[in-house]
């Protein structure tokens, strides 16, 4: 997470295919949500942006992100599909309420994580999406090889990870984890404990990061971010 691609990644005023991300569904309880500090209502739902975050709470053998809304222009039906094995709701019309808080919170997701076993199959369902590509690393904020590839999705910033040689058959993409940009990192840190990891050095310059721990009981990684500067 929260590797910098090696081309420009000003964010859009929209994407190419008019592709933006409406919701996230995710295996959390509410209550872990809302003790980091996120504004969630009594259904379990937290705006953060443009994006609405379902906490649907936690199931035996399900965890994390299990799916995503979208809508793309032109398309006002609701239907599932999948892409490269991601659970899909084509979401027609549909717009979120209004944004929520986070109480250390800018605004917005720095970014959305999708882990893939073969991230040019994975590329080329996006790109099948009208997704253009933003930007490219082959090594993650730890130096280790990888097959980093970016995408804007709307105002959203997609990162798509995987081995640096494609694993053939080797299973779906997935919705990994998230970021949120905050400029009060260090008051966050303070206020959660043992729920976050120390702030860290993040790739691109200038910018830190932390990262909520198990003690923080939730089955998504997330992390938080300082701005772009």
């Amino acid at each position: 997470m929260a590797a910098a691609p090696t081309s420009s990644t000003s964010a859009p005023t929209s994407s190419i295919s008019g592709f933006e991300i409406v919701w996230l569904e995710i295996a959390d309880e509410p209550a872990a949500w809302r003790a980091a500090g996120f504004e969630v209502d009594d259904d379990g739902r937290c705006v953060v942006g443009t994006v609405e975050h379902r906490l649907v709470g936690r199931t035996d053998g399900i965890a994390g992100i299990t799916g995503w809304g979208i809508v793309r222009a032109g398309d006002a039906s609701t239907h599932q599909r999948s892409i490269d094995g991601i659970a899909t709701t084509a979401a027609g019309d549909h717009r979120c309420g209004p944004p929520g808080v986070h109480t250390a919170q800018r605004g917005c997701i720095d970014h959305l994580v999708i882990g893939t076993p073969d991230t040019p199959r994975t590329a080329a369902a996006l790109r099948a999406e009208g997704l253009g590509q933003r930007g490219h690393r082959d090594t993650n904020s730890e130096g280790e090889a990888v097959d980093m590839t970016f995408f804007w999705a709307g105002p959203v910033l997609l990162e798509l990870a995987g081995p640096p040689t494609p694993k053939v058959g080797g299973g779906p993409a997935r919705l990994r984890g998230v970021a949120f940009a905050t400029d009060r990192l260090d008051e966050l840190v303070d206020r959660l404990g043992d729920r976050v990891t120390a702030p860290r050095d993040a790739v691109q310059a200038g910018r830190r990061i932390s990262a909520l721990t198990e003690a923080a009981g939730c089955t998504t990684p997330v992390a938080f971010m300082t701005p772009h500067r």
